[in-house]
């Protein structure tokens, strides 16, 4: 039996390729609308599928292989980040892993989907950096 493993990116912040982000999004897009913010591209799991064309025809593919989709290093951020580290979010309490600190996003980053308002007030107060 093999054990399941995986990383699910809920958003990421577009450095490239915006004009093609906002054309994708637009296309699935109902009636007259505003022109899309570069925050709201890619701020969500289906926004972010629909900004970068990827559709069901990715499903059980295996994207460490692939060449249709890749990954590559980008830039070392500059200086100390907070990482945020949270539970997951819009898996309620479906088990033990549903408490697990799983989700990490940088604090005060415009493109993240959901803030986790208390963690961060924590942060602040504590003075706390989870990492650099």
């Amino acid at each position: 039996m093999r054990e399941g493993a995986a990383v699910l990116l809920r958003s990421l912040e577009p450095l490239q390729g915006l004009d093609a982000m906002r054309e994708l999004r637009s296309a699935s897009r109902k009636g007259p609308t505003k022109p899309l913010k570069d925050g709201q591209l890619c701020n969500g799991p289906s926004k972010l599928c629909q900004a970068l064309g990827i559709d069901k025809a990715f499903d059980q593919r295996d994207l460490t292989q692939d060449t249709a989709i890749w990954m590559v290093p980008g830039h070392d951020l500059p200086g100390e980040q907070d990482v945020v580290v949270t539970t997951r979010i819009g898996i309620g309490n479906r088990g033990e892993w549903a408490q697990k600190p799983l989700r990490f996003y940088l604090r005060g980053n415009k493109f993240v989907s959901v803030v986790d308002k208390k963690t961060e007030r924590e942060m602040a107060a504590t003075g706390h950096l989870s990492c650099s």
